[in-house]
């Protein structure tokens, strides 16, 4: 069993949001707002029967910042925005190669989108927003996890998915280094990919947005392995 308790993704935010009344829409473009974004923290744990396993991963990501906002794609105007997310996977996988440690995953993902909106236009304040959606999708990939040293392991994935999203994508490229048979440290980079139109959400109509960053954990593994 590996169980990864201090996991902590330093996620950045690209992407674009349209919510608001339908007839005038508001769209938040990301990069406008990306050096205020901050990292937040991610949980994994993956249990192993030989060849089998099963894993499971919660994270959670959090901006707050002021920005602009587009109304009708026309009018610029300034505002501020909370901005939550939940993301949950829980998937099992198989080990198609011992040497080499080639894996194929497939399981089911969640994924909560929560963005507040209060902003302001030259005749005053404008109603603000607050919307809320959660997704599930299934989703196929596989993982790579070669030794490189005895002490030393290449860690990757990269998986699709698709259900209500239209379309959602992950990959994560690290290394693991194993200071003791008990634990290891792991660092390497991870994005996420998210792109949703038709939400059932009367205020949130398309939602299109890459989370990407280093991650860097604390490895426990139980039994030595």
């Amino acid at each position: 069993m590996n169980f990864a308790p201090l996991y902590v993704w330093a996620s950045s935010i690209d992407g674009e949001i349209e919510a608001g009344p339908a007839e005038v829409p508001i769209v938040l473009n990301f990069e406008d707002a990306v050096d205020s974004l901050g990292g937040f923290f991610s949980f994994h744990l993956e249990a192993t029967k030989g060849r089998w396993a099963v894993l499971s991963d919660l994270s959670f990501f959090r901006l707050s910042s002021a920005t602009e906002y587009a109304i009708g794609r026309e009018l610029t105007v300034n505002g501020n925005v909370d901005f939550d997310n939940v993301l949950f996977e829980l998937a099992g996988s198989y080990l198609v190669r011992q040497q080499g440690r080639f894996a194929l995953i497939a399981g089911l993902r969640t994924y909560t989108m929560s963005p507040k909106m209060a902003f302001s236009t030259p005749a005053g304040g404008a109603t603000p927003i607050d919307a809320s959606e959660t997704l599930a999708n299934a989703f196929g990939g596989f993982a790579y996890r070669p030794r490189l040293t005895e002490n030393l392991s290449l860690i990757t994935r990269a998986d699709v998915g698709a259900g209500r999203a239209d379309l959602t994508w992950s990959a994560l490229l690290g290394i693991e280094w194993r200071f003791k048979p008990w634990g290891g440290l792991e660092v390497g980079y991870k994005g996420l990919g998210i792109e949703m139109t038709g939400l059932k959400s009367h205020e949130l109509h398309q939602y299109d947005v890459t989370h990407y960053g280093p991650i860097a954990g604390l490895v426990f593994h139980m039994g030595g392995r």
